[in-house]
């Protein structure tokens, strides 16, 4: 039952790398974020036994369990919402109006909360990462989509407050950008962008279009994690040092120097 509710949620997730007006509709096959969290759907049954299990939930999901209660809050309070809408003083319908656009915006951004927190966590999403962006098909307009998509994480990492060094900068003539890559520092940096890599695309009339027609162009984000520094011990008694000579004629140069070494970590048989 999980699986199946995390590769529903997971659907919904992937497509978010699009950019602008490319998005692919959600009729493709990703069920709609309503759809997810309808009544006796599989994610929202999930979430109500969750929610049962309330003693057990709190020990190892507590954040869940705190925004899964919020939700059955706001819920309740757009219930309640809802029938002042009938009532017969206009300001009192015309608040309960405001008062639901409101709601309606917390629950989303509660869904999408919760979403989040269903997709497992990796051994990697406390490393800093790489982060490589590449202009793709479209000439100069991909070069300048991709300048536009590295200068929007570069001022992403500053309003995170994380340590943002660029590695490698390859500029078009035009302003735009060929290929670069970063070296991105900080909490969980990881985790928030490990899902940003991927092909990413844009519909718009480019700067270098005279006619007014709309272009696609396309770049590729790619994420990787950074290893963490880790101290390896060897023990020189676990190794074993073969050295090797030429042989034959050819002068005491030749006789006399180790030309091939080989060394084999003998409790792993590596070499």
């Amino acid at each position: 039952m999980r699986s199946r509710v995390l590769w529903g949620a997971a659907r919904w997730l992937w497509p978010r790398g699009t950019v602008g007006p490319a998005r692919r509709s959600l009729s493709s096959g990703s069920p709609p974020l309503e759809e997810l969290f309808a009544r006796g759907g599989p994610l929202r049954t999930f979430l109500e036994r969750q929610a049962g299990s309330e003693a057990h939930l709190k020990v190892r999901r507590p954040e869940l369990l705190a925004v899964i209660k919020l939700l059955n809050e706001k819920e309740q309070e757009l219930r309640e919402t809802e029938h002042l809408l009938h009532d017969e003083n206009e300001d009192l319908r015309k608040l309960a109006e405001n008062e639901i656009t409101l709601c309606q915006k917390e629950i989303t951004q509660l869904k999408h909360q919760i979403i989040l927190l269903l997709v497992p966590s990796e051994e990697t999403d406390e490393n800093d990462l790489i982060l490589e962006v590449t202009a793709g098909v479209g000439g100069q307009e991909a070069m300048l989509f991709t300048s536009e998509i590295f200068d929007m994480y570069q001022q992403y990492a500053a309003f995170k407050r994380w340590h943002f060094e660029t590695l490698e900068y390859f500029p078009s003539e035009l302003g735009g950008l060929r290929q670069a890559s970063a070296s991105i520092g900080g909490s969980e940096a990881y985790r928030h962008m490990k899902f940003e890599g991927g092909v990413h695309r844009v519909q718009r009339v480019p700067k270098t279009e005279k006619q007014g027609r709309v272009h696609t162009s396309t770049m590729t984000v790619a994420i990787l994690p950074q290893p963490t520094e880790i101290n390896l011990v060897i023990n020189p008694k676990d190794l074993r040092i073969d050295t090797k000579r030429a042989s034959g004629a050819g002068g005491q140069h030749v006789n006399t120097t180790d030309s091939a070494v080989r060394i084999v970590h003998l409790p792993t048989d590596w070499k």
